[in-house]
C-alpha cells in the first residue's frame, strides 16, 4: 500500500471541528456538506427562475 494512500485516508479522517450538537465533523464529512450546499444552492437558482417564468406565463 502507499504513503500517499495512507496520508489520503488520515486527512480523510482528520477532525477538523464540531457540529451545532456537538459532534465531530472530519475533512470528508465537511467536504460532503459543502457539495450538499454548492447543489442545493444551484437547485434553488433552478428553481427561482422557473417561478418567475411560471408567473410571467401565467399574466
Amino acid at each position: 500500500m502507499a504513503m500517499q494512500t495512507v496520508t489520503s485516508w488520515v486527512k480523510k479522517a482528520q477532525i477538523i471541528g464540531t457540529d451545532v450538537n456537538g459532534q465531530p465533523v472530519s475533512r470528508a464529512e465537511f467536504n460532503a456538506m459543502q457539495k450538499e450546499v454548492a447543489r442545493l444552492k444551484e437547485e434553488n437558482e433552478i428553481l427561482k427562475i422557473a417561478a418567475v417564468l411560471l408567473g410571467e406565463h401565467r399574466k
